[in-house]
């Protein structure tokens, strides 16, 4: 009974902790996740008395059962949220920002991973798809208190929710792909595998749509959608060759562009409603990530290799983006402080750590690099924060010297429309009373 009690107690406060961590970040805006994962430092460094209770073997035990619920999850909301409503012919440009912008991170990872880190060509490859974008939820924390355009605000979103899913589905189908890649043959097998995982997700989307997006609200709508991304996954897990991110995703796609628990406007029970609902259930989630990866971490053996390619992996994610935004920035006539703060935003979050925790745990890091490797997760996603903070607030400083310095300039209005305003002023019944001095 005793660990009963110790489980519900490590919960509880887990939820406490996310939550103190989340409202910090809402009124000082410094980063949950630093506040979370220096707890983990703190726990994991044994200078906090626990009567002999191990939180990393604690966390251990259910760590790979939240991995796949998290990847679920990362992959039903990515579908969910991925539309292009009202923004017409902004979709292409900012697809084209966002792939060309993630194909040189990951290229410039993986040649940095292998040439002066040491790591395996394929370590050095899973680093770079986990790492490949921006952090949606980062993004979409920093965005509301951005005085950019609306097409900025659409391509960074698209570059985080893309960045999620395509760093997910890639490093998915490395666990997964034949033992021999080079064997077209092989790939039939694993390809009829993607397709009818879809197409299962598919249908079920098709047919929960139906079911709950008639005239009346449906109880418990929210709670079962997430169920059943939770459901397909395992299914896709178990029965359809280890698909089940490829299936979580199709089904939250579908329901992001159907009449269902997503699409309705009915307030609570609108496309926010699910997405809001999923929101809370994630930060669950993050909440135990970046604990648990501040627990696998030691200050004390962090080394100068891991601290150089924390710092050289970040220098990589900016420079990936100058091209892109710079083409980005002509098609769009983006204002200067839009092309600053494309070219800024470059913090990494839950999906990198749950990836590569999870690369990790399957074995397609090898042990000897798990160290490195983690020690590298936790350094860039401090680094990478704290250099995409403080370039975006250099861009607005920037942008509001630049308006203090503008000259004023003001318009001179027409002859006539002087000539009326004198005219209405001296007709003006107080002062032809002598009321005024």
């Amino acid at each position: 009974m005793a660990d009963v009690w110790l489980f519900l107690l490590a919960g509880a406060s887990l939820v406490v902790l996310g939550f103190a961590a989340a409202q910090l970040f809402d009124r000082f805006r410094f980063p949950d996740y630093f506040i979370l994962m220096s707890i983990g430092l703190l726990l994991g460094s044994g200078l906090i008395p626990l009567g002999g209770v191990d939180p990393r073997a604690s966390l251990q035990a259910v760590a790979p059962l939240f991995m796949s619920i998290a990847i679920a999850f990362i992959l039903f909301e990515g579908g969910l949220v991925l539309h292009g409503r009202g923004m017409g012919r902004a979709w292409m440009p900012a697809i084209l920002h966002t792939a060309l912008a993630m194909a040189l991170s990951v290229v410039g990872m993986w040649f940095l991973g292998t040439r002066f880190l040491g790591l395996g060509s394929e370590t050095s490859l899973i680093l770079g798809l986990a790492f490949c974008g921006p952090s949606a939820t980062i993004v979409l924390s920093f965005l509301p208190r951005l005085a950019v355009t609306d097409r900025s605000r659409f391509a960074l979103t698209i570059e985080g929710v893309l960045g999620n899913i395509v760093a997910a589905v890639l490093v998915l189908m490395l666990v997964h792909v034949p033992a021999n890649p080079t064997d077209i043959l092989a790939w039939v097998p694993y390809l009829l595998q993607v397709a009818g995982a879809a197409v299962v997700a598919f249908l079920v989307g098709q047919g929960w749509s139906k079911v709950v997006g008639g005239p009346d609200p449906r109880s418990f709508a929210f709670m079962t959608s997430v169920a059943l991304a939770v459901l397909l996954y395992a299914a896709g897990e178990g029965f359809l060759g280890g698909n089940g991110g490829v299936a979580a995703f199709v089904f939250g796609l579908v329901l992001g562009h159907r009449r269902g628990p997503t699409a309705s406007d009915r307030g609570a029970a609108g496309a926010r409603g699910l997405q809001e609902f999923h929101r809370e259930l994630v930060f669950l989630l993050r909440t135990f990530f970046f604990l648990y990866l501040g627990l696998q971490v030691s200050l004390s053996s962090l080394d100068r290799t891991a601290l150089l390619g924390a710092a050289a992996f970040t220098a990589v994610f900016l420079a990936a983006r100058v091209p892109s935004v710079a083409v980005l920035s002509h098609l769009w006539s983006l204002p200067s402080l839009d092309s600053r703060v494309l070219r800024a935003t470059v913090g990494r979050g839950m999906t990198d750590a749950v990836l590569i925790v999870f690369a990790i745990e399957v074995g397609l890091i090898p042990a000897a690099e798990s160290k490195l490797v983690t020690d590298l997760l936790f350094l860039v996603i401090v680094v990478a924060a704290f250099a995409s903070a403080v370039l975006v607030f250099a861009a607005e400083r920037a942008e509001l010297r630049k308006a203090e310095e503008a000259p004023v300039r003001v318009r001179a209005p027409p002859p006539e429309e002087v000539d009326r305003a004198l005219a209405e002023f001296l007709e003006d019944p107080i002062l032809s009373r002598g009321e005024v001095d």
